[in-house]
């Protein structure tokens, strides 16, 4: 008997959402118009002598989330980065939180992003003329991300 997917039950962009943690409670950053959240796996390379097959050996992992949205407000993310780098010199971290919902059964997967620190270019202002202003951030997580809900294959 051969399966069949439900389609109803495939996610799409408008079912997820990003949290910021303030203050240790999550507030939606509803101007997100899209994320994305990575794991880098690197390997190191291994070949004996007198093997033709090259082999791998697992090294290190990196995890990452970048966003872009509107810009509507500076006071979750640039405005302490700016404030902290200028009055002690230190690089905040800040603790997310990302989620998707289906709306067909209401089963959830929420991953939690903890100690994440400001990564690579990070926009501070890019405008275009004729376009709705947006911002590029990305940031490594410094810590394994967790499900605190996930979806299983059950009905």
């Amino acid at each position: 008997m051969k399966e069949r997917i439900d389609v109803r039950t495939i996610m799409t962009g408008n079912d997820g959402k990003l949290f910021l943690h303030v203050n240790n409670e999550p507030v939606l950053l509803a101007e997100i118009k899209e994320y994305e959240i990575k794991a880098n796996f690197a390997n190191i390379e291994y070949k004996p002598v007198g093997d033709v097959q090259q082999y791998a050996i697992p090294d290190k992992v990196k995890f990452t989330l970048n966003f872009t949205g509107a810009v509507i407000r500076d006071d979750l993310t640039i405005a302490p980065l700016l404030k902290s780098i200028k009055e002690t010199g230190a690089i905040p971290t800040y603790d997310f939180q990302a989620s998707a919902a289906r709306n067909t059964d209401g089963k959830e997967q929420r991953l939690v992003l903890k100690n994440c620190l400001p990564d690579g270019d990070f926009d501070l202002m890019t405008l275009k003329a004729g376009e709705v202003v947006t911002r590029q951030q990305s940031f490594v997580v410094n810590e394994v991300p967790y499900f605190i809900d996930w979806i299983d294959g059950s009905k």
